[in-house]
C-alpha cells in the first residue's frame, strides 16, 4: 500500500523568532491572540484556531528576515483594525495579487513580516 495515498497534510504552524516573549505576547494580544503555552524556550499563541509559535533569539537580524502567511476571511475588516493600530507594513497595504488572493502585511514588534491573505472568489 502506498503511504503517500493515505497520508495527508492537515495544517501548519509558523515558527517565528522573538527577542522577548513578554513583548511578543503583548503585541499579539493586541491582535486578538491568546497564549496556549509559554516557557523559557517556546511560546505558542492562537487566534480563531490558528497557531503561531516563537523561539527566543538574541540576534535582532533574525526576526527582520522572517515572514509567514496566515489565511483569513473578512480581510477588509482585519486590515482596517490593524491599520488603525498603525502596524501595517509601509509596502503592505491591502491589494489583490495575481496569484488569486487579497493580501496585506504587518510587521510585528521584532520585525517579523506577517502576511494576511484571503482567497479571491474566482480562484
Amino acid at each position: 500500500m502506498n503511504q503517500a495515498v493515505t497520508a495527508r497534510l492537515t495544517g501548519a504552524i509558523p515558527t517565528l523568532a522573538s527577542l522577548s516573549f513578554e513583548e511578543t505576547t503583548q503585541f499579539y494580544q493586541r491582535l486578538g491572540f491568546e497564549v496556549l503555552h509559554s516557557d523559557i524556550s517556546f511560546l505558542l499563541l492562537h487566534r480563531d484556531g490558528v497557531r503561531v509559535s516563537f523561539w527566543l533569539t538574541g540576534n535582532r537580524r533574525v526576526p527582520q528576515a522572517t515572514s509567514c502567511w496566515l489565511e483569513v476571511t473578512g480581510i477588509a475588516a482585519l486590515y482596517e483594525h490593524f491599520n488603525a493600530l498603525n502596524i501595517v507594513h509601509r509596502k503592505g497595504h491591502l491589494e489583490a495579487k495575481p496569484w488569486g488572493t487579497r493580501e496585506f502585511s504587518i510587521t510585528d514588534c521584532h520585525g517579523n513580516l506577517i502576511r494576511f491573505a484571503e482567497q479571491l472568489q474566482e480562484h
